[in-house]
């Protein structure tokens, strides 16, 4: 009876320990919040993370990567290029989650070898396909990180709109010949036969079905077929965005 009663009162001892951990990480949390709710200035920058890293090391990671989140958009609504990922990862990896912290690996390749820069592709056809399949799969692996979720449909649409209609500045189709890119066309064949179960292979073989429609050839002068081709593309973005995190 003695080792029951004794069990009975360890046992409320660790729940109520972890009830207030629990709520002294949600109060750091709140506090947190509150110094979000001011307007962006390099203060509140400067405040908010000189709070992380005095509290940081006194939460869990859901409670590190939720503020680390938080201070990534504060800046970023304002700001787009606010973050420099290198040393935001400096400052946060040791904290945060690994697919959290995989996620801003991801973002800082992204910075510091763009996809393109001034509207011209800055990367291979095959490159581009290779960022996108590693981001499929990492999207497989956290497409119930509901908090990640937005920044990965993102960067999975931003990569397919490329891989689809190309960029201003390198068009997937010849402005001149109006003839679609050998290059492109020859690695997503390949990607299409090395990854057949893939979103993106999805994509590109509906496009492909499409592109056999046209004879791989486009004029972009023309209202009526560009139109068409843009309506196609916009409707692969749109499933591809659905069907990777199914």
């Amino acid at each position: 009876m003695k080792k029951a009663t004794a069990g009975i009162l360890i046992s409320l001892l660790i729940i109520g320990a972890f009830s207030g951990c629990r709520q002294n990480q949600e109060k750091i949390l709140g506090d947190f919040v509150n110094i979000l709710e001011e307007p962006l200035s390099e203060e509140t920058i400067s405040e908010a993370d000189a709070y992380l890293k005095q509290f940081l090391p006194k939460v869990d990671e859901e409670y590190a990567g939720d503020m680390v989140i938080r201070l990534e958009r504060y800046i970023m609504d304002e700001n787009p290029s606010g973050v420099n990922y290198t040393e935001w990862l400096n400052q946060y990896q040791e904290y945060i989650t690994p697919s959290l912290r995989e996620l801003y690996q991801l973002k800082e390749k992204e910075q510091l070898e763009p996809m393109s820069v001034d509207t011209v592709l800055k990367i291979s056809w095959e490159e581009l396909l290779e960022r996108t399949y590693h981001l499929e799969a990492f999207i497989q692996e956290n497409k119930n990180y509901k908090e990640i979720r937005e920044d990965l449909s993102w960067m999975y649409s931003n990569y397919v709109i490329a891989l689809v209609m190309g960029t201003n500045g390198t068009p997937i189709f010849d402005y001149k010949s109006h003839a679609f890119s050998e290059s492109a066309k020859d690695a997503y064949k390949e990607y299409m036969e090395k990854y057949p179960t893939a979103a993106t292979t999805w994509v590109l073989t509906e496009y492909f079905t499409y592109l056999e429609g046209i004879h791989f050839s486009l004029d972009y002068n023309d209202k009526v077929t560009s139109k068409q081709f843009f309506d196609t593309c916009d409707w692969l973005v749109s499933e591809s965005g659905k069907r990777v995190f199914q």
